[in-house]
Formats: structure tokens, C-alpha cells, sequence
């Protein structure tokens, strides 16, 4: 056989965890049995990333957007098809909520034979109107039947589609995330905000729309500095960007936490600068596996995290770091206040929690995992065992 047709399909090409992942996924793929083309939105960081990568076609779909929106939704729908029957791939690997449904959709409709879902998140959560997530819920159900594989980034993900009959069970598997470890630039983030050795620095790295929750970080900064027992060296900072950025800038411009809470906008560097900060946070109000995380654990962080989604399959409570509820801000302080009065506990979790992102989070894994799922579709396209990681 010659090599093995592959569309990986996403939306966006934003600075995402999802766009990481199948970036990490593309580049990693070995290019003697993979054929790999790579279709999104027009323009972006994941355009860029993979422009010159060689082996890799780039194909831009101007009808995608994250929005619902008939008219365009329909169009990109035919294009895919189009796009898909003339290619004749032998696999389709879609991500994000958009691209899963239309994506999976023109596949089936253009005869693909084996049809991938990577769920980094399902797009049905609690905060949607239940119109929404009854409409949401019926699409994800009828494109999980027309799927070869629904891959789940975490246990707690597939859990929820299978009591959601979100998919056939013996299509769903689980893939956890997996990351290179990035190379760290120590004292690069001090020196950018003019902190010294000395000063304290919790920080989060995330884009601020909502689901993010960026102003219960600020929230909680507001909530540690307010008791005046760290007032004279500690200090947060946001790394991201995106919708909530204004708000963001009003919110510490009101409380009067300029010069102790920065908002390093979007950078793509950021997880090299994560070796400067004392104690990582993501306070999402939901999550798949967030790679924000891992990239902490590599840097040797301890993590304080709302405990939602697959969060709790990378935060060890207690032994790595403290998993609050979502929204907790006494949690949060509390779980806070005690890595920051402890340099020992502060090292040895961060520590615990670097050799848990080698061992179990690895970019070489992940590949080899999506791989061996590829391989099991060519043999059997439409079902199987449940698959689970390989160890």
C-alpha cells in the first residue's frame, strides 16, 4: 500500500491548545507511511507554524468561523465535500466543535473511510441555554455515528460522552495530550516586568474569552494582595489574549492593581517564559486537557486549578498541586497562600510534577498513540475495542 491519505481538519488557526495539538501531531507523524494535509481558517499562528514544514500541504477554508452561522456553515460544508471527494483521502482527523460536525458530515458524504474526532473539550457545557445544549447535544450525537473513532484528550471527557450517548461506546478512545518539553528562558519574564529574584509571581497563561474565566484570576490576585501580607513582593501576571483583554485592563485599573497584576498579551514564547513564575493557575470554567498545564509540569510548577474536565488526571492534589471548585475564591486564596509561604513545598511539587509530564505526557507518546488508532482504522473503519493510551 502506498502512503496513508490524512486531512487533519480544525477551524481556527488561533494560538490554541487544539491548533498545539495537531500542530505537535502533524510535525511528529512519520512522512514515509503519511501523507498529511492540514485545512483551516485563513491566515493565523497555526498557518504560519506549518508554512515551510515539509511534507505538509496547507489548505485554507474561508467559510470556517467558530460562530454559528448558517450561510457560512453551509458553504464550508460543500466545500469540504468538494475539497474531500476530489482528494479521496483514506482518513479525516477533525478538531474543535465547528469543524468535528461539519468536517465529520462532508466525509461521510464524500465517502471518506475512516473519520476521526478529537474532542478537546466537548462544546456542551452547563453555562449554554438548554436550547443550545439540546441542539449542540443532537449534532454531536448524530456526527458520533458517522465517525470511525471519537478520541477523548481525557477519562472525564469520555465518561461524558458515554453517559450522553455522545457516541457509539466502541468508537470512543482516550489520547491524552502530549507536548515536546520546551526549552526554558530563565529571568526573560523578571526582567520584562522588572521583578527581582526575590519577589513572589503567580501567573496564567490562557486566551481571555470566557470559558478561560480570566477575571476570577484577577479576582483572586485582588483577594491575596488585599490582606496587605504580601503587598511588598508579590505580583501576578496574565499571559493571552483575546476578547475579555478590555475587560481585563478596566478590572485592575479599578482596583487600583496596576504595577502588582500584568497582562503580558498573547505570546507564543510563553511557555519558555514559565520558569520564572513561582506557582501556575487556570481557573477555566471548563477543559478538556489543557496543554497550559503540562507545559507548568515540564516547567517543574506546582499547579492550583479549578477542578474541571481532565484537569484532575494531570494535578495530583496534595502532591503536585490543589484542585479547587470552579469559582472558589476562598479556595483558591487558601490553596494559594500556602505554596506561597512554602519555597520546599513550592519545589517539591514542582518537581513531582515535571517527572509526571515526562512520564505520562510526552509528545512521543501521543504520536505513537494516534498512530497505532490510524493503523487500527485502515484495518477496521466503522468500530472496535475501546482504545485507552498506551502505557
Amino acid at each position: 500500500m502506498g502512503k496513508v491519505r490524512v486531512l487533519q481538519l480544525i477551524t481556527l488557526s488561533e494560538l490554541g491548545g487544539a491548533q498545539k495539538v495537531l500542530y505537535h501531531l502533524v510535525t511528529g507523524l512519520n512522512r514515509e507511511r503519511f501523507e498529511i494535509t492540514v485545512a483551516c481558517a485563513p491566515g493565523g499562528e497555526l498557518v504560519r507554524w506549518l508554512t515551510g514544514c515539509g511534507g505538509v500541504r496547507i489548505v485554507e477554508v474561508p467559510y470556517l468561523c467558530r460562530e454559528v452561522s448558517p450561510l457560512k456553515d453551509l458553504a464550508a460544508l460543500c466545500c469540504l465535500r468538494r475539497f474531500m471527494s476530489r482528494e479521496r483521502f483514506h482518513i479525516v482527523h477533525c478538531h474543535s466543535s465547528k469543524a468535528g460536525i461539519l468536517g465529520r458530515l462532508a466525509a461521510r458524504l464524500a465517502g471518506v473511510p475512516g473519520i476521526v474526532f478529537t474532542v478537546h473539550g466537548w462544546g456542551i457545557n452547563d453555562y449554554q441555554s438548554g436550547a443550545v445544549r439540546m441542539l449542540f447535544t443532537l449534532a454531536e450525537k448524530l456526527a458520533g455515528r458517522l465517525s470511525s473513532r471519537v478520541v477523548c484528550v481525557s477519562q472525564a471527557d469520555l465518561q461524558k460522552g458515554l453517559e450522553q450517548g455522545l457516541a457509539p461506546p466502541s468508537r470512543l478512545a482516550v489520547i491524552h495530550n502530549g507536548l515536546p518539553e520546551p526549552p526554558l528562558r530563565p529571568g526573560a519574564l523578571r526582567r520584562e516586568l522588572g521583578l527581582g529574584e526575590d519577589a513572589l509571581l503567580v501567573g496564567m497563561v490562557c486566551r481571555l474569552r470566557a470559558p478561560k474565566d480570566p477575571l476570577f484570576f484577577l479576582e483572586t490576585a485582588r483577594a491575596l494582595l488585599s490582606t496587605g501580607k504580601w503587598s511588598n513582593h508579590l505580583y501576578f501576571v496574565l499571559i493571552g489574549d483575546g476578547p475579555l483583554m478590555a475587560v481585563c485592563r478596566e478590572f485592575i485599573a479599578r482596583h487600583g492593581l496596576a504595577g502588582k497584576v500584568f497582562l503580558a498579551g498573547g505570546r507564543e514564547d510563553a511557555p519558555s517564559l514559565l520558569g520564572d513564575i513561582d506557582v501556575f493557575t487556570l481557573f477555566s470554567l471548563w477543559e478538556g486537557l489543557p496543554l497550559t498545564i503540562i507545559e507548568a509540569m515540564f516547567a517543574a510548577k506546582p499547579v492550583v486549578a479549578a477542578a474541571v474536565g481532565g484537569v484532575g488526571e494531570l494535578v495530583v492534589p496534595g502532591e503536585t498541586g490543589y484542585l479547587v471548585p470552579p469559582g472558589d475564591t476562598v479556595g483558591a486564596v487558601t490553596a494559594l497562600e500556602k505554596l506561597l509561604e512554602d519555597a520546599q513545598l513550592r519545589r517539591r511539587m514542582g518537581e513531582k510534577a515535571r517527572r509526571l509530564a515526562c512520564e505520562r505526557f510526552a509528545v512521543e507518546r501521543m504520536v505513537k498513540d494516534y498512530t497505532l488508532l490510524y493503523e487500527e482504522i485502515l484495518r477496521n473503519p466503522v468500530g472496535g475495542k475501546t482504545l485507552q493510551p498506551s502505557k
